[in-house]
Parts: C-alpha cells; sequence; structure tokens
C-alpha cells in the first residue's frame, strides 16, 4: 500500500468516475489492507457504487460501506471514519443507527479527546451529525463555521454540500437550506470579435456582469474582442482560466486575433501564459464555422463538469451585437435549463479578413476488429481498413449512441472514439489509424476518446460522462485521452 496510490484512487473517485477507480482498487493489495486509511477508501468506493445501485443490490452495497468504515475507526475517536458510517447508514435506512452514531460522534467532539483533523472538516463533521439529528439551525450554524475556516477549499465544500443534500432529501427538508454556502458558478463566455480602440463601454458593462455572477472558474477561448476583455476581467478577480481553442494555438492566433492588431496578440499571448489550463482541439488544421462550434460545446462541457465537481451553479455569458443571433450553441445551454446572462454592445468593430475554411463535423467509432451490425443510427459511412473497422457518424451524441449498442451486443469490444471537424471532401479512410489507436488503448468493453473532445458529451449527452485519462504514444505524437465504462459493469 503507497499514499500516491490511495490519493490517485481516491481523486478519480471523486472525479465520479466510480468504475475505474473500484478496478484499480481491487487491482491493487489494497483491499487485503487492515490500514484504517485502505479501509476508509473501501468505504468511499463501496458506498459510491451502492448509491448509483437500487433494490437489494443498494442496500448491500451500502451495508458494506458502512462496516467498512466502522472497521477503518476500530476503537479509535476517530470522526472521520465514523461520520460517514452514520451517512451511510441514514441513507440506508438504518435511521435509529445513524443516530446513535451520530451522538457518540458529537460526544467524542465535545470532549475534545480526538484525533486530529482539520478545523474545517471537525467543524463539518459536527455539522453533518447535527443534521442526521435533523437540527438544521445547528447544522447550518456548524457549516458556516466550517467554510469560515478554510474559504478556499472548495472541493472539500462540494463533497460536504453533495453529502448533506443527500442527507436533506431523505430528511424530506429543502434542497437549497445550504445553497448559501456554495461555491462560485463555473461560466462559460462567448463574445464578439472587433472592438474599437476605446473599450470603454464593454470593460464597462462586462465588469458589472462578473461583479455580479463572480465566477471562480471562466471556460471559452480568447478571439480578439470580448473573449479577451472577459478572461482578463475574471483573472483580475482571481477566477481561473481555462482556454479551448477549436485550432492551433499559432492558427488560431493568426485568423482570430492578429488581424485586429498586436495589442490583441500581446494580449493573447499573456493570457494562454497565465490560463490554468489551454484545451485545443487536435485535428482541426483549419478554423472553421464546425470547429468554432466544436470548441464551444467543448468548453461548455468542461465548464458545466467543473460545476458538478464543486457542487455549485454554471451559467453562461454571451456578448453579442444587438442584431446577432443567439448561435447554434445557445440552444444545447438552454436545453439543459441553464441560464444566459446576455450583454449586448453598441460599439463595436466588424469581423475582418475572409470567410472561414468550408468544414462539418464527423464523429468516428473505431474497433481493433470487426463491429458487429446493430439496429439505429446508421453511420453515414463504413471502412474496413488495414488493423480494424471504422464508422463515421454526422454528430458525437450518434456516435455514442452506436457505440453503446455496439457494447450491448458485444460487451467485451474495445471502441476508439474521434471527433473533429473535416474539410467536405475529407475521406473517411485519413481518419482511420487515430480511431483504431484510440480502440487498442481502451480496456476491454470500454471506449477510449480524444480529449477533451469528448467532454463535449457532458452537455450533449449527460449520462455518457468521459474522464480524463491521460495520453497516448503514438506515432502521431502524444494524444490526449478519456475513458469511458458503462454503468452496467459497475
Amino acid at each position: 500500500m503507497t499514499l500516491p496510490a490511495l490519493a490517485r484512487i481516491r481523486q478519480i473517485a471523486r472525479a465520479g468516475d466510480t468504475l475505474r477507480a473500484w478496478r484499480m482498487f481491487e487491482a491493487s493489495a489494497l483491499p487485503q489492507s487492515s490500514a484504517p486509511e485502505a479501509l476508509s477508501l473501501k468505504g468511499r468506493l463501496l458506498k459510491d457504487r451502492g448509491l448509483r445501485s437500487e433494490g437489494d443490490e443498494r442496500r448491500q452495497l451500502l451495508q458494506q460501506a458502512q462496516a467498512a468504515y466502522l472497521a477503518a475507526a476500530g476503537d479509535r475517536r476517530a470522526t472521520y471514519p465514523l461520520i460517514n458510517a452514520a451517512t451511510i447508514a441514514f441513507l440506508n435506512d438504518r435511521v435509529d443507527e445513524a443516530r446513535g452514531i451520530a451522538r457518540h460522534i458529537l460526544e467524542i467532539l465535545r470532549s475534545g479527546a480526538h484525533e486530529q483533523e482539520t478545523r474545517y472538516w471537525l467543524a463539518a463533521t459536527e455539522a453533518e451529525a447535527l443534521l442526521l439529528l435533523d437540527d438544521a439551525k445547528a447544522s447550518r450554524e456548524a457549516l458556516e463555521h466550517a467554510m469560515a475556516a478554510a474559504p478556499e477549499a472548495w472541493e472539500d465544500h462540494a463533497v460536504t454540500l453533495r453529502q448533506f443534500r443527500q442527507i436533506l432529501k431523505r430528511l424530506g427538508r429543502s434542497p437549497d437550506l445550504f445553497d448559501h454556502l456554495e461555491p462560485p458558478p463555473s461560466l462559460y463566455f462567448y463574445g464578439i470579435i472587433g472592438l474599437p480602440d476605446d473599450e470603454s463601454e464593454a470593460r464597462a458593462k462586462l465588469e458589472q456582469a462578473l461583479d455580479e455572477i463572480r465566477p471562480g472558474a471562466v471556460f471559452g477561448a480568447l478571439a480578439a474582442g470580448a473573449d479577451i476583455l472577459v478572461a482578463e476581467l475574471a483573472l483580475k478577480r482571481g477566477a481561473r482560466l481555462h482556454v479551448v481553442l477549436p485550432t492551433s494555438i499559432a492558427r488560431f492566433r493568426e485568423i482570430s486575433v492578429r488581424q485586429y492588431g498586436m495589442r490583441w496578440v500581446e494580449r493573447f499571448d499573456r493570457l494562454v501564459e497565465e490560463a490554468d489550463v489551454v484545451d485545443v482541439l487536435g485535428g482541426n488544421s483549419e478554423l472553421s464555422q464546425a470547429a468554432i462550434l466544436d470548441g464551444s460545446r467543448v468548453a461548455m462541457g468542461l465548464a458545466l463538469r467543473h460545476a458538478r465537481i464543486l457542487a455549485t451553479r454554471a451559467l453562461a455569458l454571451h456578448v453579442s451585437r444587438g442584431t446577432d443571433d443567439a448561435g447554434g450553441w445557445e440552444a444545447h445551454w438552454r436545453a439543459h435549463g441553464l441560464p444566459v446572462h446576455k450583454l449586448v454592445l453598441d460599439d463595436t468593430l466588424p469581423p475582418r479578413g475572409g470567410g472561414l475554411a468550408p468544414a462539418s463535423s464527423r464523429a468516428v467509432l473505431g474497433s481493433p476488429g470487426p463491429l458487429p451490425p446493430v439496429s439505429g443510427n446508421v453511420p453515414i459511412e463504413e471502412v474496413f481498413a488495414e488493423g480494424g473497422t471504422i464508422r463515421a457518424f454526422a454528430d458525437l451524441p450518434t456516435a455514442m449512441d452506436h457505440a453503446l449498442a455496439v457494447l450491448r451486443s458485444a460487451p467485451d469490444l474495445q471502441l476508439g472514439l474521434d471527433q473533429r471537424a473535416v474539410a467536405l471532401d475529407h475521406s473517411l479512410e485519413i481518419d482511420c489509424e487515430l480511431a483504431i489507436l484510440l480502440a487498442r488503448a481502451a480496456p476491454s468493453g470500454s471506449i477510449c476518446a480524444s480529449w477533451p473532445q469528448a467532454a463535449a458529451l457532458d452537455l450533449l449527452t449527460p449520462d455518457c460522462r468521459f474522464e480524463s485519462a491521460g495520453e497516448i504514444v503514438t506515432a502521431m505524437g502524444d494524444v490526449p485521452i478519456g475513458l469511458f465504462c458503462p454503468r452496467s459493469a459497475i
């Protein structure tokens, strides 16, 4: 057992990839360990699996999770495993047992004779025990105290708030009791290209909007104009910047930034350096409307993912001219009932340069061997290449639906999924190599996809959530990947 292994599995579980975390746990020496850290991790993973299950399977998994946490506590005065055991018992309809453990935890905390923990976790544990005892007022005060002790520990806050909302649901109380404590929202931004030298109108309106929204992280591209100004002002307010570019940095800078003057190039380069993350959609050698829309969907998916991890809200900021259409991205966003903060500028410049390259989106599903026939979601084209088979689809959700149908028919297959904007005369054979390489990197019964493209599914098909899984080394260079394993395999 090593602490890095424990930390890595716990990180994957926190990201929501329960199956992958459980497989890593089983493949390690941890299941045989009696160490409290290993038993607590086992309890966490069994709880996650149990909450995704139903009926007897749910009850049994939650009971096993509770037992693991109690074993982790042993005869120690350890509040962390005890509070988890209490909450699991409560969610498993063992209310009297849960409240007995909760009272014991409060006695330990009030005695001061407990194992060392951070101020945040001690106060949050007290709040959770009080909530299990249905003392919502005292619980709220304790959680406010906890978060005041660690105001920037957003991921810890998120774990707590998710668990509290599950308890509130079981109690039949309003789920918004603790909403005032949630982390700052995740913001997707999209704005007009081209602003005049005098940016006073745009700056004043954007400063007011960002002061109202108070985002913790912002996601979008960096075209000259509103995009760059939003990113600068968000960074000034302490938000994290996650940049998503629809083509290479050099090509995007040339087409969407340089044409508007060197002052924009300097600001673009500075933001690329200051950003927390810069994701580039590989495979898009040219900038097109299809690539821009794909990039928007990826940025929106990443914004939703960030909001989910931190148990907070997601919203969009659209900076436009009064005559602009909403754009294809907004329909996807609003389909989830998500808010759009609209900001109209009067003082703008028209776009410069020639038209963008004509292109369309294409999603490609690959396999190292034959793909079985399945009904529905018919591909637009199929190619039998050396080393495998690929099928092409007009969009990512259709390709994903087809992939799931394939796995239902042949559960042990390895599948690869790639998505990009391609020229209208693009030959499918060109896409064979990467799609099949992705398939070969997939564990049996799973799908390996190019990343961050697969993050768009958080927006388009939320039940099909990929997790970032590092890179694979290929003759084409290192390719970032995401992995998806059907829940039925858990």
